[in-house]
C-alpha cells in the first residue's frame, strides 16, 4: 500500500484519478438502466434488449474516432465537452421520449456513440504525470479502482428504477456525465495529450503487436466475466441476493490483486499467469456445488483481471507513440465492450443448451483464449512494451516527471 500511498502525493494525480472515474460510473448504470425504462415504457424486453444491443454498438464503433480526435491537443476539451453535452442531452431524451421502435434504437444509438472518451485521453496522460515505474502503478490503481463502476452502477440503477423511477437512472448519468467531465477538465487542466495534427490514418495502431494483444486479451477477458455472470445467474438465481453477491465477490477479487499485483512488474510470464487464474477460478466454480466452494472459486477468478489489464494497458501505453495513445486506448475499449456483448450472448445460448454449467464452459474458454493470447503473439515477434528497463530506485519510480 506504500507505493500507492506515493502516488497520492504526487501533484494532481488522486484528484483527475478520481474525476474520470465519476465521470465513467455512467458507463457502469446504463446497459441496465436502459434494459428497465425502455421495457417499462414499451411493455417488451425484446425491443429494450435492442436499444441496449444500439447502445453497445455505438459506443464500439464510435469510440476509436473520438479517441483519436480528442488526442490532438488542441481538440481534447472540445471533443469531451461536445460528447459529453450530446450524451447528457441524449440520455434525458431517451427519458421522456414517448417514441418507440427504431425511434429508441436511434436515441440508443446516440447514447453510445457520444460517450466521452475519457478512459482513452487519461490513460494517455498518465505517461506525463509519472515516470515509468510510477505509471506502472496508477495503471493498477486506475484498472483497480474501475471495479467500483460496475459494483456500484447496477445497485444505483435498480435502486433508483424501483424506489423513484425507470427515468432516474437516466437523468442521474446525464448529471454524472456533464459534471464529471466537467471536473476532469478542470483537474488534468495544462495536461492534453501529446498528438499533433500529423497523427496518421485511423487504424494504424492497430499494426502494433502490443495494442492487439490487449485487444485479443481484454476482449477474451471480458468476455469470459460476463459468461460467468451468466452462469452465476442461471446456478444461483433462484436467490437473487446471494447471486449478487456472488458476482461482487469476484470484483472483491479484482481489487485485491490489483492492490497486491497489479504495480508489479508482470512481463510476459506474469501476465500470462494472471490470466490462467482467471481461467482456472472460473473453471473452478463449474466443477463444484457448494456454495463456500463456489464463492471462493469466484474470488480467485478476479484475483488476476486487474492485474492483467492494467499491465496490458502500462504495455500499450510505453510501446505505441504519444500521438497515437488516446486512439489505441480507444480500441481496447471497444473491445472489451464485444468482448463483453459476445460472451453474454455465447452464455445465453449455452445456458439455454446445457444450463449453468454450459455459461461456465464458455466463460473458462474465453479466460483460456485471455491466457494463450501472450504466448501465441510473442512466437509472432517481439511484443514492444513489455522489455524491462534496468531497475530504478524506489525514490525514483514515484517522482513527478519532469518531461
Amino acid at each position: 500500500m506504500r507505493t500507492y500511498r506515493a502516488l497520492f502525493r504526487v501533484p494532481r494525480v488522486l484528484n483527475i484519478t478520481a474525476a474520470q472515474l465519476f465521470a465513467r460510473l455512467p458507463l457502469g448504470i446504463l446497459s441496465l438502466a436502459v434494459l428497465v425504462h425502455v421495457e417499462h415504457r414499451t411493455g417488451s424486453y425484446a425491443q429494450a434488449g435492442a436499444v441496449v444491443a444500439c447502445l453497445t454498438i455505438g459506443e464500439a464503433v464510435a469510440m476509436p474516432a473520438t479517441s483519436k480526435l480528442a488526442g490532438r491537443a488542441s481538440r481534447t476539451a472540445p471533443t469531451l465537452v461536445i460528447c459529453a453535452v450530446v450524451n447528457g442531452l441524449s440520455m434525458l431524451a431517451l427519458a421522456f421520449t414517448t417514441a418507440s421502435g427504431l425511434a429508441l434504437m436511434a436515441l440508443g444509438s446516440l447514447v453510445g456513440a457520444s460517450v466521452p472518451p475519457l478512459m482513452p485521453v487519461v490513460r494517455a496522460l498518465y505517461p506525463q504525470m509519472l515516470p515509468r515505474d510510477g505509471v506502472r502503478a496508477l495503471f493498477a490503481l486506475d484498472t483497480t479502482a474501475q471495479e467500483v463502476i460496475w459494483v456500484v452502477g447496477p445497485v444505483a440503477a435498480m435502486s433508483l428504477s424501483s424506489l423513484v423511477s425507470t427515468t432516474m437512472p437516466l437523468i442521474v448519468s446525464a448529471a454524472i456525465t456533464l459534471a464529471g467531465s466537467a471536473w476532469f477538465l478542470v483537474s488534468a487542466r495544462g495536461l492534453r495529450p501529446r498528438g499533433g495534427a500529423r497523427a496518421g490514418r485511423g487504424g494504424r495502431v492497430l499494426a502494433r503487436r502490443s495494442v492487439l494483444l490487449a485487444m485479443v486479451a481484454g476482449c477474451a477477458l471480458v468476455g469470459s466475466f460476463t459468461a460467468l455472470e451468466v452462469g452465476v445467474v442461471a446456478e444461483l438465481g433462484g436467490n437473487g441476493m446471494t447471486a449478487g453477491a456472488a458476482i461482487a465477490l469476484a470484483s472483491v477479487g479484482s481489487v485485491v490483486g490489483g492492490l497486491t499485483w497489479g504495480h508489479r512488474r508482470l512481463g510476459l510470464r506474469g501476465i500470462v499467469a494472471a490470466l490462467t487464474v482467471v481461467a482456472l477460478g472460473t473453471a473452478l466454480f463449474g466443477v463444484t456445488h457448494v456454495l463456500a466452494l463456489q464463492f471462493c472459486a469466484l474470488f480467485v477468478s478476479g484475483l488476476g483481471f486487474a492485474p492483467a489489464m492494467s499491465a496490458l494497458y502500462f504495455t500499450v501505453s510505453q510501446d505505441v507513440d504519444e500521438g497515437a495513445a488516446t486512439e489505441a486506448f480507444g480500441w481496447l475499449h471497444s473491445a472489451a465492450m464485444v468482448g463483453g456483448a459476445l460472451g453474454t450472448a455465447i452464455a445465453g445460448m449455452a445456458t439455454d443448451a446445457w444450463g449453468a454449467s454450459g455459461a461456465v464452459a464458455v466463460g473458462a474458454s474465453f479466460a483460456a483464449l485471455a491466457a494463450i493470447s501472450p504466448l501465441a503473439t510473442r512466437a509472432t515477434g517481439r511484443i514492444g512494451g513489455l522489455a524491462e528497463p534496468v531497475e530504478a530506485s524506489r525514490d525514483d519510480a514515484l517522482a513527478p516527471s519532469r518531461g
